[in-house]
């Protein structure tokens, strides 16, 4: 497993950041989601030996990574969320600096800063104090300072954080090349479900300082066993008023005939015909919803209302 945490614990003073964190999660690009102050920051930290726990166990593509940080660190990048500039360096000079840090020495950390540089679209921009730069391409010289050693793989912290749209879209595209590649894998810490949708094939998503899901993308999104849509021949107000009389949930999937039906637990479709036969109803499709990823982010977070049968009635047309 890339990341896999067991009942993992960190309190800063009455704050409980992570709560018993467990889970496991795999990919080559794992978003890590969930709402500011969920934890996420805290636990990357964690990942990188930056905070230790006061309970529980961490590991990093098979590495300890609270007995042994220092040689998780060597395999792994990190962008973290803020400026965190250098002031007086190019982003050449910065790029370069953070090799060497690593290790590398003068005229290889140069050369890997050139080409990392210029993977991240920095190239003509390069020799430019980091201080004239945007906010954008602040960004992206900061992932190619995470990226200039080679890690096996890299944490990016709120990467799009203050971006305009066309700077989120060129920085997403370098994690989907980053994921599509031979080179390190990603987990992409965001509040977005956008970036996340876009960019990972796996996700973990934490609430209040806990793990609320960890696996595949496509698990968190199979079609649910509870939630159909119904196509009618015709607009038939009657069969949502039936099934809202029964407690289901019933909401318009955008057009007139067109039902979208949550079943309670141990329902299946069979309730829907029935009712649909008690109504005089005729339905013309009907078939298992897949969740979008909002819907399945709020779900596994515990925050996906209940909404209630909402069925536009026809005009009355005044005979005459």
């Amino acid at each position: 497993m890339l990341l896999s945490f067991q009942g993992v614990r960190k309190q800063f003073g009455t704050t409980m950041a992570l709560a018993g964190v467990t889970g496991a999660v795999d990919g080559r690009a794992v978003g890590l989601l969930g709402p500011n102050g969920a934890g996420k920051t805290t636990l990357m930290k964690v990942c990188l030996g930056l905070i230790r726990p006061d309970a529980g166990s961490v590991s990093v593509m098979g590495m300890d990574a609270v007995r042994d940080p220092n040689a998780v660190r060597h395999r792994l990048g990190y962008s973290a969320e803020g400026p965190g500039r250098m002031p007086g360096l190019s982003g050449l000079e910065s790029v370069a600096f953070a090799a060497e840090l690593c290790g590398l020495r003068y005229r290889e950390a140069l050369l890997r800063a050139h080409d990392m540089l210029d993977l991240v679209g920095l190239d003509e921009s390069r020799y430019r104090p980091v201080e004239t730069y945007s906010t954008g391409m602040h960004q992206r010289v900061k992932v190619a300072m995470a990226l200039v050693h080679d890690p096996d793989l890299v944490l990016l912290d709120e990467p799009t954080s203050g971006l305009d749209p066309e700077s989120r879209d060129e920085l997403l595209d370098l994690v989907v090349h980053l994921r599509d590649s031979d080179g390190p894998a990603v987990v992409l810490s965001t509040h977005l479900l956008h970036d996340v949708e876009r960019t990972c094939d796996a996700v973990m998503i934490m609430q209040n300082g806990e793990v609320r899901f960890a696996g595949p993308l496509r698990d968190l999104q199979v079609g649910r066993a509870s939630e159909y849509e119904v196509r009618t021949a015709l607009p038939t107000p009657a069969l949502a008023e039936h099934l809202a009389a029964r407690g289901v949930r019933v909401t318009l999937g955008g057009r007139a005939d067109v039902l979208m039906v949550g079943l309670p637990d141990g329902d299946g479709p069979e309730a829907i015909w029935a009712a649909a036969s008690a109504c005089g109803a005729s339905v013309v499709h009907l078939k298992a919803r897949a969740a979008s990823l909002e819907d399945a982010f709020l779900e596994a977070v515990g925050m996906r209302p209940a909404v209630p049968v909402s069925w536009p009635r026809p005009a009355v047309v005044p005979r005459g």
